[in-house]
């Protein structure tokens, strides 16, 4: 017993935590003279328990004798609160009079968090540890190589961490014993670090203790088992056992190893200076010990706490929602909560200031693309949204992935593979343009991870107003006289079918024999779309034009059709001949002289002509008529005919017209012209320059 008062004394004599606030370092004073007056009383009766309300008394005139001014150790300021410090990893704030609250710029994938006595520990998910603030006993100075680490703890001066293989590194002050592992210790889950003692929580649920044992804290009692968690405050411990139960032994000055009646259902357990904290299953805590400065006093209506931490004077509690709420001294600034602080997974609470280890952006699983209207008109650009996603639905703000887009619409316009930038903390919008009537989708997709990927889908898109008509279906080569159905599309300004088109159209051709449409109204039956028989009788390249009656500019043509005369075969040789005159009925070229009777045709020879060879089946020329007396029309063919049904040459009277025609020969290579006018009275003059010829092939 002498030896153990002796550790008192000793105990008292010692410096009080040069960091602390001068009110905490005369509440620290008071509490060693009564933890001393305590152990006296107790030495009187090893039966009986150190007489808490004695060691109070004792502090409590202490107290006084500071009050009345007949004591001034701690005359001066109060500690100025110190600025939270975050890397977005792990935020610190309280007192910083050593570095303690200084986290380390760019530390980052941190697992678990610990805090001591003027000094901080960072457990890295790779299995190394970082530390910062005091180095005064190498507390902070961790062993080289040390790795594979899966827990850590920080008692006054000294650290520890467990390893994966279930044993215990130590390092920091060993005054006390507190930093020399049992040698063989092993199967360790758990770890604590106390004032100048060390805890280790085996996995047959037993606890191994070491260091200095002034106050008991590492006399384990006696069958203590089924134990699944432990926690060390300054000088006393606690254990929470499987039934949710706690037990509690070493100093018990301020009732801090006096667990609560009835106490049960505990999932947590947290031990401070000279106070104890216990979260129950339903979310809320309970507290015992020392309530000096309110670390007691739990808030009123504090529920949904996950996590609990205790430091030498303060508490902390973890929320559900990621938030912290402390209570007690605040001399330091240990219990004001960073403004802003969320996201917190994990709580630590040293001397005199306080940790929390951040969640930070978690990676992205998955991309949302939303923004783009359905229905949505065709041609429309859109603004999308890519967000990327990770596991639970929450935006990942650190993704930097690139992605790429892609669209069940062939013809959409798509915004460029794009690099995602810290600035855009996960969300970045683009323009997309969808063109094709119907149901379509967008997808975005990380470049190199594919899994990552996201569409919107179900967009209704639908045509715009026809801006253009589209004509089609008139075959090239045709033969003249041949009638084809010709099929009149409305399309928007992206070339898309325009579905309610209402218009009315008129037709046109460059062949002036063409037999055309009547003008016709769309109907919403049509769905922009109407068919119509078209019969060009033109030998020559012809086009057929379709035109919206009140809009000019919604207008469309077939071109590029090669009408070829009656007689001319698919696949003959062409041969193209310097233009050679060989009919001019002024001059009697051809063998035809004089104007031209109405309904009168003549013949003239061709082969053998202007280099037209005598195998020639059909030949290409220029038609004209001049001298007319009236309006009238020319037709030209293989057969004589005076009484034709088509016009190769239309012309009004007075005024020289003609025309490129291809025409086949008839039989010795002739042709025939039958000139058509009002009256027998009427005549014209009419010439013939040949510019080619077609052969079989061959």
């Amino acid at each position: 017993m002498q030896i153990a008062l002796l550790s008192h004394v000793v105990w008292l004599c010692l410096p009080v935590r040069e960091e602390a606030p001068w009110p905490v370092i005369v509440s620290c004073l008071v509490h060693r003279v009564g933890s001393l007056v305590s152990a006296v009383v107790h030495s009187q009766s090893a039966s009986k328990t150190p007489r808490r309300p004695f060691a109070r008394l004792t502090g409590l005139a202490l107290a006084a004798l500071f009050a009345l001014g007949l004591l001034t150790v701690w005359a001066g300021p109060l500690a100025a609160p110190a600025a939270a410090a975050s890397t977005g990893s792990v935020a610190a704030w309280g007192s910083d009079s050593v570095g303690q609250t200084d986290v380390p710029a760019g530390l980052s994938g941190v697992s678990a968090i610990a805090a001591g006595i003027g000094f901080s520990l960072a457990l890295k998910s790779d299995g190394t540890v970082v530390a910062w603030g005091t180095d005064s006993a190498g507390q902070t100075n961790v062993p080289t190589s040390l790795s594979g680490v899966t827990a850590i703890a920080a008692g006054w001066f000294h650290a520890l961490a467990l390893k994966s293989n279930g044993t215990v590194v130590a390092w920091g002050d060993n005054t006390y014993g507190q930093g020399a592992v049992p040698t063989g210790l092993s199967g360790v889950t758990a770890i604590a670090a106390g004032d100048e003692h060390s805890l280790a929580l085996k996995s047959d649920g037993t606890v191994i203790a070491w260091g200095t044992n002034g106050s008991g804290q590492t006399s384990v009692p006696t069958g203590l088992s089924g134990v699944i968690a432990i926690a060390a405050g300054g000088f006393h411990n606690l254990a929470l056992k499987s039934n949710g139960t706690v037990v509690a032994w070493g100093l018990n000055s301020s009732g801090q190893a006096t667990v609560p009646t009835g106490l049960s259902g505990v999932t947590a357990i947290a031990a401070g200076g000279y106070h104890s904290l216990a979260l129950n299953s339903g979310g809320t805590v309970v507290a015992w010990g020392d309530n000096t400065y309110g670390q007691a006093a739990v808030p009123t209506g504090l529920s949904g706490v996950t996590a609990i931490a205790a430091g030498e004077y303060h508490s902390l509690a973890l929320e559900s929602n990621g938030t912290v709420v402390g209570w007690g001294s605040n001399g330091a600034g240990q219990t004001n909560i960073p403004t802003g602080l969320s996201g917190v997974t994990a709580i630590a609470a040293g001397g005199f200031h306080s940790l929390a280890l951040e969640s930070g952006p978690a990676a992205a699983t998955a991309l949302a693309v939303s923004g783009l209207p359905s229905p949505t008109t065709a041609g429309v650009a859109h603004t999308v949204t890519v967000t990327a996603k990770d596991g639970s639905g929450n935006t990942a703000t650190g993704y930097l992935g690139r992605i790429h887009f892609t669209s069940t619409d062939p013809a959409a316009v798509l915004p460029a593979d794009y690099t995602f930038a810290a600035g855009d903390a996960g969300v970045h919008t683009f323009s997309v343009t969808l063109k094709t009537p119907g149901t379509q989708s967008v997808t975005a997709t990380d470049t190199v991870t594919a899994s990552i990927t996201g569409s919107q889908t179900g967009i209704v898109v639908q045509a715009a107003a026809a801006t253009a008509l589209a004509v089609s279906g008139l075959p090239s080569p045709t033969t003249a006289g041949v009638a084809h159905t010709v099929t009149v599309t409305a399309k928007d300004g992206s070339g898309n079918t325009a579905t309610g088109y209402l218009g009315r159209i008129h037709f046109t051709s460059t062949d002036p024999a063409a037999v055309l449409p009547a003008d016709y109204t769309f109907t919403a039956g049509d769905a922009g779309v109407h068919t119509f028989t078209v019969t060009l009788k033109t030998p020559g390249t012809q086009s057929v034009t379709a035109t919206d009656t009140v809009t000019a500019s919604i207008t469309g043509l077939q071109s590029g059709i090669v009408v070829q005369a009656v007689g001319v075969t698919s696949g003959a040789t062409y041969f193209p001949l310097t233009p050679t005159r060989i009919l001019d009925s002024r001059t009697s070229t051809g063998g035809l002289p004089g104007p031209f009777s109405s309904h009168v045709a003549r013949t003239f020879g061709v082969t053998g002509v202007g280099g037209v060879p005598s195998n020639a089946t059909a030949v290409t020329g220029n038609l004209t008529v001049t001298g007319q007396t009236s309006n009238g029309y020319l037709f030209i063919g293989p057969v004589a005919m005076n009484n034709p049904t088509s016009s190769t040459l239309n012309f009004p009277a007075g005024d020289d017209r003609a025309n490129a025609v291809t025409v086949a020969l008839g039989a010795g290579g002739t042709l025939s012209v039958t000139m058509v006018a009002p009256s027998s009275g009427n005549s014209a003059y009419v010439i013939f320059d040949v510019t080619g010829y077609f052969v079989p092939a061959t």
